[in-house]
């Protein structure tokens, strides 16, 4: 049988399939946009590969095709970090385990690739890997919030308030002028930002597999702040420094207390140099010394080493949120400054994972498949 007689009998499946009333994914580390999330697939078959990584997890399935023919067929899991907070291990699944799948496939009918909802494991129990849980199955708990919990120096868990795309994206709360700006996704270039001829070029040249993000190279500041994922940033403080941790590629940033100028001899990297200091109740961050990036802006749109960024913090609502906002700069990519403002919300009881460890064949391999 051809490779295209199977998948046409895959999509007969699928329409076979979807009569049944599941319902579909969210997005995890990148958009799903790449997944026919109107169409849920199933399969039986064996595991082959178990690959537990970030920032996707995947899982290959040998299976037979209507003719007895054998297939093996890729998954694509959500992180390591959300599959922990499901209850999956690095032992949930094992090669030569027999299991039932329900999973989207690509839009391109070429690739063997499948963004997976829910697994029935061997033992009969399901696991739920996507973003949503199928009607009539039983929902995971909710994580209890600590509600009661505050800060007075900034310390603790912050996750952004108002939409899951975070700061500056499609679905965080702007102002008025700030309601044109898209910083882009995963999948998508930036838009509404005043971008110079250069920055206009690197938009319209945009794909996706040009993402630094799928090499493990993070983001930088703010778009470090601005992910397709709710990322979780765990900030530290000392006399001298406070240190944001964000969850997601292990990025640490350091900030230097107490200045108000960067010392002459400081050497230029990829989050640059910060310092800060108080007015009043508001923490002034100056962030300069950028190394030039690939897509250090947003979607698109590099950055120099010109960059600069101001942001103001101030803690709000009894210390259950900081007021975030910042000022951006780059005249070889914007014609003129960008400002943002939102909120982070204080989740002291998140689940922040250590160590991400960022592998670059899971991060790239949705797209090279």
């Amino acid at each position: 049988m051809s490779l295209c007689t199977i998948k046409n009998w895959l999509q007969l499946f699928a329409a076979i399939v979807l009569t049944m009333g599941f319902c579909n994914p969210t997005s995890a580390h990148h958009s799903r946009s790449n997944f026919d999330t109107n169409t849920l697939v199933e399969f039986s078959g064996v595991i082959s590969e178990y690959s537990w990584r970030n920032p996707h997890t995947f899982a290959t399935v040998a299976i037979e095709n209507e003719n007895g023919d054998p297939l093996e067929l890729l998954f694509e899991l959500n992180s390591v970090s959300v599959l922990m907070r499901r209850g999956w291990t690095r032992n949930t699944m094992q090669v030569g385990d027999q299991i039932t799948v329900f999973a989207n496939p690509d839009n391109n009918s070429d690739k063997n690739l499948y963004y997976s909802n829910y697994w029935v494991l061997s033992d009969g129990s399901t696991m739920v890997s996507g973003g949503s849980v199928p009607e009539g199955m039983p929902r995971q708990a909710q994580r209890q919030v600590n509600k009661s919990a505050s800060s007075k120096d900034f310390t603790g868990i912050w996750r952004s308030v108002g939409g899951r795309f975070g700061i500056g994206g499609r679905n965080s709360i702007p102002t008025s002028a700030e309601s044109q700006i898209d910083f882009g996704g995963f999948e998508f270039a930036a838009a509404g930002l005043p971008v110079t001829e250069l920055g206009q070029a690197g938009i319209d040249a945009f794909k996706i597999q040009d993402n630094p993000w799928y090499r493990c190279i993070s983001k930088s500041p703010p778009w470090l702040y601005s992910s397709d994922v709710p990322a979780a940033h765990r900030i530290e403080r000392d006399d001298d420094t406070l240190i944001i941790r964000t969850e997601i590629m292990d990025v640490y940033r350091v900030i230097h207390l107490g200045m108000t100028e960067h010392p002459t001899d400081t050497q230029p990297s990829h989050l640059g140099h910060a310092i800060g200091w108080f007015e009043g109740e508001t923490l002034v961050v100056d962030t300069a010394y950028f190394t030039p990036a690939k897509w250090g802006i947003g979607g698109g749109v590099s950055s120099s080493e010109q960059k600069h960024l101001v942001e103001w913090l101030t803690l709000t609502e009894g210390g259950t949120r900081i007021d975030y906002k910042y000022t951006l700069e780059d005249p070889v990519y914007l014609t003129e400054p960008v400002t943002i403002s939102t909120q982070l919300g204080l989740d002291v009881s998140y689940p922040f994972q250590d160590e991400y460890g960022c592998d670059p064949n899971a991060a790239s391999r949705h797209i090279v498949q």
